[in-house]
């Protein structure tokens, strides 16, 4: 068996390389996705491998050559000999080949053909235990196999699967036990997630941005946060928004102001926001509410960047929806993390998905705490200051559903 890997930005594209140089008769024995580059683990491509193999038949190929022009391999010797009709033996038979009444070159064949099966069994066996040999386990299992079939349902990366079921198998857990499971799981979520909560300091001021794509809920989390500090924890609280390109946004911002309170100013531009933060000197606590930019555009990017360079923003907070898909997630914090210095994020529209997978994908893979998460649109309700355990008890419950 010939076994090979291969590389490429997504399985189908990888599907496409193994299929044009294997053929269709090639055998998926293993599939993974990755990251390649960055630093640290930040920011690195997403990629998927693919090892695969294909049958060789030296057999054939050495018969379509003897019927060609071509010029035959040194390893085998062309020999005439009287044609006579000889019985062949079978291609596992025990006995040893007739060698005076055979072709030498057919004898050749079928001993490499023979060594060839012997190598084929000991190469999968070889290529299986590198995979896994705690997970080739777990699927004759009927509890793990399900597992399994749940977390992959959720959207969990492939090597997260594979470390969940081992990890279960090493401590011996039993899968029909669910409290066992559960408990297990529960660990291992506690383990990945990372939280940090932006809580502002008494004795100096604190600035904090907001940043991310359209429609994640920016405005919404920052009014939540806005109630919380000020009506709960009674500090002095002001909020600038920068987004004049959402039609009513301005003025959705300022509702909330006048119903808590709180003051509101407008940021036309980045060169304004200076004299705005100097006009609320005495405040706890600025809250910055940016436009919503895509991070397929340069120029959005860049005026972003220019905007929190001129904030000089204590933290800055990425809004995500967690009703994204995980890819379009990996890249809006690859782009916008390259244009600011992200040091948090914020998660959205839990209310809005079963599906938590690409939550623990990311948590797992970027080393971006988590400051807060919401579960609806009530404000200042529905924001969650995360707990360790009972987010991991909330993942725990969603993947095993």
């Amino acid at each position: 068996m010939r076994i090979k890997r291969y590389e490429a930005p997504t399985i189908q594209e990888a599907l496409m390389k193994v299929k044009k140089d294997l053929g269709p008769e090639a055998v998926i024995l293993y599939t993974k996705t990755f990251r390649k580059g960055g630093m640290m683990g930040l920011f690195g491509k997403p990629m998927a491998e693919i090892t695969a193999g294909v049958d060789l038949n030296l057999l054939d190929d050495v018969s379509k050559r003897k019927g060609s022009t071509m010029v035959a391999s040194p390893i085998v010797e062309r020999t005439e000999v009287p044609v006579t009709k000889i019985p062949q033996a079978p291609l596992l038979s025990l006995a040893p080949p007739n060698m005076g009444s055979m072709d030498p070159a057919r004898v050749k064949v079928k001993a490499l053909q023979r060594e060839l099966n012997e190598m084929k069994t000991s190469s999968v066996s070889s290529v299986l235990r590198e995979i896994s040999h705690t997970d080739t386990n777990a699927l004759l299992s009927e509890g793990f196999a399900k597992i399994k079939k749940k977390l992959i349902r959720q959207e969990l990366e492939d090597f997260l699967v594979q470390k969940i079921i081992k990890g279960m198998i090493a401590e011996k857990i039993d899968p029909e036990i669910p409290g066992e499971v559960n408990s297990w799981l529960n660990r291992f979520v506690a383990g990945a997630v990372k939280v940090a909560v932006a809580t502002p300091a008494s004795n100096f001021q604190k600035v904090i941005a907001f940043v991310g794509p359209t429609g994640v809920g920016k405005t919404t989390t920052l009014a939540k946060l806005a109630a919380r500090f000020s009506l709960i924890e009674r500090k002095k609280v002001a909020m600038v928004t920068a987004d004049t390109y959402r039609i009513a946004a301005t003025e959705q911002l300022k509702t909330y102001g006048r119903i808590m309170g709180i003051p509101v100013e407008v940021a036309d531009s980045s060169a304004e926001i200076g004299n705005i933060l100097s006009k609320f000197k005495n405040m706890d606590l600025i809250l910055l509410d940016t436009a919503g930019r895509s991070p397929s555009s340069d120029e959005q990017l860049d005026e972003l960047k220019q905007f929190i360079a001129r904030s000089q923003a204590d933290e800055i907070h990425l809004v995500l929806s967690a009703t994204t898909k995980y890819f379009d997630m990996i890249r809006i914090i690859e782009r916008f993390g390259a244009a600011v210095p992200i040091n948090r994020m914020i998660f959205t529209k839990l209310d809005e998905t079963r599906y938590y997978g690409a939550f623990v994908n990311l948590m797992n893979n970027f080393q971006i705490p988590l400051s807060y998460y919401a579960t609806g649109q009530n404000v200042p309700d529905d924001l969650e200051i995360p707990d360790v355990q009972s987010l991991s008890e909330r993942i725990t419950k969603a993947l095993l559903s």
